[in-house]
């Protein structure tokens, strides 16, 4: 059997590569030191040595020797991740893109399968307006005139690889919205810090309505099978910002995480996704650590970075197998570049603040 290798690996804000430019970027200029700059709420660390700062991504991603590799928090346009990997990748990959954004969703696809590998178009309203006017309501509220209108930033990104007429997998690439809030300190929630506690409920709301919109798209690719039709390879993989781990927020005031939504209900196992890694692996396995600002700044170990696969797949009746224990976290490969061990961090001495995640499918 031929097999095909897959990755997820969020890079950290690759738009400081390029000078923290967007629409005034001039290609294919990468800076040799990037000062640090602000957007909105959130601050760009400065890069002392952006050439290697880049370096360090483009040998984690030589390394883990993936065909198709999703990029989350990559650059905002096609052409500055082109233009990386022209000058670090040797050329040897092909760009694929969703919308532009100062985070956006890539793939790489490496020139090898990239004959195959098209993007996935499905017979549905157009994506831009799916991938808008979730509606949700801020925490305790409940009014029809109350009832807002979210939309995902950062739209999927839906790719299909035919090795063969008669074989297709889907990927959707996914990079969901944080959770970060105006709850950031411990003497918040002791203090119950009313604005700061509704503020992070309803991020919650929002992150929740983003994943319940993709599961609809994922449904109604089931809902469009006629009898007989083969049953779908789907592989639904990225920066999913959730993991297996229940916080404060959830333990509290019951929210579910959002991974178990996004894999669909039980009771429709022909539905019911699984995580591609096997179970010993995701006992411990974790592909970024951090401070808990809730827990007293205790460092803590999570795996938000996921593959999960539909049940042609996990059931071994599809075109697509996965291959046994093959998913996990490539810490040996990612630490093998990771230098950033002194007092004060330095951007360019980590390829990024999240490891890889890979696994590989035979057909």
């Amino acid at each position: 059997m031929s097999q095909i290798k897959v990755a997820t690996f969020n890079c950290e804000w690759m738009v400081s590569i390029f000078g923290g430019l967007w629409t005034h970027w001039v290609f294919p200029t990468i800076p040799d030191k990037f000062p640090g700059k602000k957007l909105g709420d959130i601050k760009l660390e400065p890069i002392d040595d952006v050439p290697g700062l880049c370096q360090r991504i483009a040998a984690v991603i030589r390394e883990i020797d993936a065909e198709i590799i999703g990029i989350q928090e990559g650059p905002p346009r096609k052409d500055q991740m082109e233009a990386f990997v022209e000058r670090f990748l040797g050329g040897d990959y092909v760009v694929f893109h969703s919308n532009e954004n100062w985070q956006s969703i890539s793939a790489l696809v490496h020139k090898s399968v990239a004959p195959q590998v098209i993007a996935w178009q499905p017979e549905l309203p157009p994506i831009k307006k799916r991938w808008s006017s979730i509606p949700y309501y801020p925490w305790g509220l409940i009014g029809a005139d109350e009832r807002k209108n979210h939309k995902l930033a950062r739209h999927p990104l839906l790719l299909s690889f035919k090795p063969q007429a008669d074989k297709e997998l889907l990927l959707m690439l996914l990079h969901t919205k944080s959770k970060y809030s105006k709850l950031k300190d411990p003497a918040q929630w002791a203090n119950r810090d009313r604005e700061a506690i509704l503020d992070a409920l309803t991020v919650r709301a929002k992150l929740s309505a983003e994943v319940y919109r993709v599961r609809e798209f994922i449904n109604k690719q089931f809902d469009q099978l006629a009898p007989g039709d083969k049953p779908l390879s789907l592989v639904v993989m990225g920066d999913l910002n959730d993991g297996p781990y229940a916080e404060l927020i959830e333990r509290e005031f019951l929210i579910h995480n959002i991974v178990d939504e996004l894999v669909g209900t039980l009771l429709n196992s022909d539905r019911h996704f699984r995580h591609a890694m096997s179970p010993e692996a995701l006992r411990t396995a974790a592909t970024t650590r951090f401070p808990d600002p809730l827990e007293g700044g205790q460092i803590v170990e999570e795996l938000i970075d996921h593959i999960l696969v539909s049940p042609a797949i996990w059931r071994g009746k599809g075109d697509f197998r996965l291959r046994a224990n093959s998913c996990r976290v490539e810490t040996k490969v990612y630490e093998k570049y990771f230098a950033d061990t002194g007092p004060t961090r330095k951007r360019h001495l980590r390829p990024s603040d999240h490891m890889p995640v890979t696994a590989k499918f035979r057909y």
